[in-house]
């Protein structure tokens, strides 16, 4: 078995979060696959993954979709067995929150240093939805099809909303309607992630104009022509996320 070959290379303890076909195969969703991915808590264990990945004989390979979904580590040996490595954030900003890693369940394998923890089925959900690959929409539709707690995904993507710097929420947005559109099915809550969507879209914009000139709140008002309070609580979500900052009444973009 592959995760024991490696286990006997590994040097240190090592969490390895499961985030799609494997997990999913475990969980008795889906058939085997040579593909697992994973996400690791840094780079310490990145740097122990990766030596023990050489040492069982396998190499680094090249993906352009897993480059652009922020992979930090692309291995594969001679049989096909590949291993994609992402490092506390998938597509440079969906976050392994705390709330991810406390839904997520030990999957027992007795091994020395390789601990396996397998993400909620609804975290698999929602990783898969701000992916590009045309086969997830597919796995998206079957853990659907298991019932998933769209109260779980909803409160998780509020707190990355306000904590990822990367406004993906849109691209989620889409890939739910296509979900919806091509298998029938209605999803829960999406009026409410269309909502924090548009918050996501709106910071970009504020943020694009800070980066030409610092503006004052009511210069952002003229510029927008929305309501006072909506500005204020876009303006707070970029300081919470340490985006921008005040400086008497001008607003600064930070670099």
């Amino acid at each position: 078995m592959e995760l024991g070959r490696l286990d006997e290379k590994i040097e240190d303890e090592i969490k390895l979060y499961l985030i799609g076909g494997g997990n999913m195969s475990l969980l008795g969703l889906k058939d085997a696959t040579k593909d697992i991915d994973v996400i690791l808590d840094g780079e310490k264990d990145l740097y122990l993954l990766k030596k023990g990945l050489l040492e069982c004989g396998y190499r680094e390979a090249f993906s352009p979709i897993y480059r652009r979904m922020g992979s930090r580590l692309l291995m594969e040996n001679e049989d096909g067995f590949r291993w994609d490595v992402f490092v506390e954030t998938i597509c440079h900003g969906l976050i392994l929150s705390p709330y991810i890693r406390q839904r997520s369940m030990e999957y027992h394998l007795y091994l020395k240093n390789l601990r396996l923890l397998l993400l909620s089925k609804e975290d698999v959900f929602l990783f898969k939805g701000v992916t590009e690959r045309d086969r997830d929409l597919e796995d998206m539709h079957i853990l659907f099809l298991q019932g998933l707690d769209f109260k779980v995904i909803v409160d998780e993507i509020r707190w990355q909303s306000k904590h990822s710097k990367v406004a993906w929420t849109a691209y989620l947005l889409q890939r739910l309607r296509n979900l919806q559109e091509e298998y029938g099915v209605v999803i829960p809550g999406v009026e409410e992630i269309e909502g924090l969507a548009e918050e996501d879209v709106a910071t970009i914009l504020i943020l694009d104009k800070l980066s030409n000139r610092d503006y004052t709140i009511e210069e952002l008002l003229q510029e927008f022509h929305e309501d006072r309070e909506y500005i204020k609580m876009l303006i707070k979500k970029l300081e919470d996320r340490g985006e921008i900052e005040r400086r008497g009444d001008m607003l600064i973009r930070r670099k």
